[in-house]
């Protein structure tokens, strides 16, 4: 593969520990010092610095696990803090929108560009310099002529003292040492499948019999395949999927005896579920309540409900009403519940509501959507903790361990980075 010709290459850009790097941007003291960071309810660690993979911390590993290592190296443990995160990975994704209209947002610390250059390796060069320069996150920049060459290429630029590797000569040589694992979109499972056939390398499976590939596989891998003879086959997605079910749900910070708590931890989870069901356009018919205590304990309990409602809905108040209601049906007194949490079904869109003949007709009420879209522009602008309904309660003691959160930076007055003289 030349880069004589003038071509479309895909770049991928991928901010460099993305969580640890958005601390230490407001944190300098954390610069070189081994840091984590760790998921929603302090239990596994899903960020890493580069010292911290250095000493051996996997990532994934839970906690209590670590608890030695933490000690022996002086490991600097945060929890998640995703209102950050949110906003600079917003402002990473606003610089790379400068460089090209084709942008796809891949995940919250990646994207893909797609630009017509004759030589791409500058660009990166400046992408790379302008995101760091006007954000403070450090990226990796791959280029390829298909996403998973690209993919392929942000892998090795990590590796590079310039973040930035263009795939373009070499391509055989490269895959020839790569492992089918090591492929976007190829998991553990198809690649223990792929070697039982002898295909060991990257390289093995571009080189593929594509009819073989698609009977004993299927046209998922064989668009993988193209993509590493330089054909693109996965291309924007024009349309999102639409989602089946939104569930949101997570353990307690502390065992749960009472109603009225899980009552706030359900109309929590339920607020939160309802507003990415308006985001998405979508109404639910059905809805689940499901609570639990841990698993390990002897007398170990596990409930759900299930409620159809009468109409299909997006209004919150309703939508809280009907899952007090169903934890009700299911709460047991003298349990200390360890999780709860909440699912919407069959969902459709909301220009498109499938009628019933016995059923009511679809609600009109304009308030209701008004106070909607007013409720959603406030958590928007402000926060979401700016305003919530009086059954998710205040002080919220149920909810889950976070106990070395930073500082939201950016998005609240009060919280805002000081400066001592």
């Amino acid at each position: 593969m030349s880069s004589t010709g003038q071509n479309n290459w895909y770049f991928l850009i991928d901010c460099n520990q993305f969580f640890v790097s958005c601390e230490q941007l407001f944190n300098p003291k954390l610069l070189g010092k081994p840091t984590v960071v760790l998921s929603s309810n302090d239990g596994c660690v899903v960020s890493r610095s580069k010292e911290a993979k250095e000493i051996g911390i996997p990532m994934g590993a839970p906690l209590y696990q670590l608890e030695q290592l933490m000690k022996r190296y002086k490991v600097h443990a945060l929890s998640s803090n995703f209102e950050l995160y949110g906003d600079m990975s917003f402002r990473v994704m606003q610089v790379l929108s400068t460089f090209s209209p084709d942008m796809e947002e891949y995940s919250i610390d990646e994207a893909f560009l797609k630009i017509t250059a004759l030589n791409p390796l500058p660009i990166a060069i400046q992408i790379k310099a302008a995101v760091e320069r006007l954000t403070g996150i450090p990226v990796s920049i791959g280029i390829g002529i298909t996403k998973t060459l690209a993919k392929v290429a942000g892998d090795i630029a990590k590796k590079k003292s310039s973040g930035c590797f263009f795939l373009h000569d070499n391509v055989d040589e490269i895959l020839a040492k790569l492992s089918p694992v090591d492929i976007w979109g190829i998991g553990n499972r198809i690649a223990a499948d792929l070697k039982s056939y002898h295909i060991h390398t990257a390289l093995d499976v571009k080189k593929a019999d594509d009819t073989w590939i698609q009977k004993k596989f299927s046209v998922v891998l064989l668009r993988t395949v193209w993509e590493l003879r330089g054909r693109e086959c996965i291309k924007h997605i024009e349309v999102d999927t639409p989602r089946k079910s939104i569930t949101s749900s997570k353990s307690f910070g502390r065992p749960v005896t009472e109603l009225t708590d899980l009552e706030e931890a359900v109309s929590t989870y339920m607020a939160k579920a309802s507003s990415k069901l308006r985001k998405e356009g979508s109404l639910a018919k059905v809805i689940c309540v499901f609570i639990s205590t841990s698993r390990f304990q002897e007398d170990s309990y596990y409930n759900y409900r299930i409620i159809t409602l009468p109409q299909s809905s997006d209004y919150t108040p309703d939508l809280i009403s009907y899952a007090k209601s169903a934890l009700k049906q299911i709460f047991k007194e003298g349990y200390s519940y360890k999780k709860a949490g909440v699912t919407l079904f069959e969902l459709s869109p909301k220009n498109c509501v499938q009628l019933d003949l016995f059923s009511p007709p679809p609600s009109t009420n304009t308030k209701h959507s008004e106070a909607m879209q007013v409720l959603d522009k406030i958590k928007s602008r402000l926060g979401k903790d700016a305003i919530c309904f009086a059954s998710e309660g205040i002080d919220k003691s149920w909810k889950g361990k976070q106990q070395h959160t930073s500082s939201r930076f950016t998005t609240r007055w009060d919280e805002l980075l000081t400066i001592k003289i």
